[in-house]
């Protein structure tokens, strides 16, 4: 029999998210699960933050070192925020300054989050990795497929 999963009221969603956005590592650390799993989508070889982390001190790591490395000033801004008993998801967007360059980047984001007993078990943030990677290289990317539609029709 599984044991039951208390579920985590909006207010600790809302708690955690905040010391995400307002990186207090204090606070966040304290909302993580010591076998955390951390995954952000995206191409590790132009977006080093991205991939899988595994672990606390995995996660921590990578908010503390790996992601400033790359990003300093980094905000979430959120547009819509669900909670339905131990799982959130939010659709936010992330701003940041690049190191490299000073140039500022913006993108949109989605978390899917799972809570047990307050603490994040599972993190998956989805990235519009296209505009990241544009954004971190500095140009747009040549994605012309040899078929060229003018006006307002979307190619999918």
């Amino acid at each position: 029999m599984e044991a039951k999963t208390k579920n985590s009221p909006r207010a600790v969603v809302e708690a955690f998210y905040r010391a995400l956005a307002d990186r207090d590592m204090g606070a966040l650390a304290s909302y993580l699960d010591d076998d955390v799993v951390w995954t952000i989508s995206g191409p590790v070889d132009i977006l080093p933050f991205c991939g899988q982390r595994a672990g606390k001190d995995g996660v921590m790591k990578l908010l503390m070192q790996d992601s400033p490395t790359f990003l300093s000033d980094r905000r979430f801004v959120p547009n819509t925020m669900v909670v339905d008993g131990n799982s959130a998801a939010v659709l936010a967007r992330l701003t940041a300054t690049k190191r490299e360059d000073g140039h500022a980047i913006s993108y949109r984001i989605a978390h899917f989050i799972k809570f047990r007993e307050e603490k994040v078990v599972e993190y998956v943030s989805i990235i519009d990795s296209f505009d990241a990677v544009e954004q971190m290289l500095g140009y747009n990317l040549d994605a012309h497929d040899g078929y060229r539609v003018e006006g307002d029709i979307v190619t999918v």
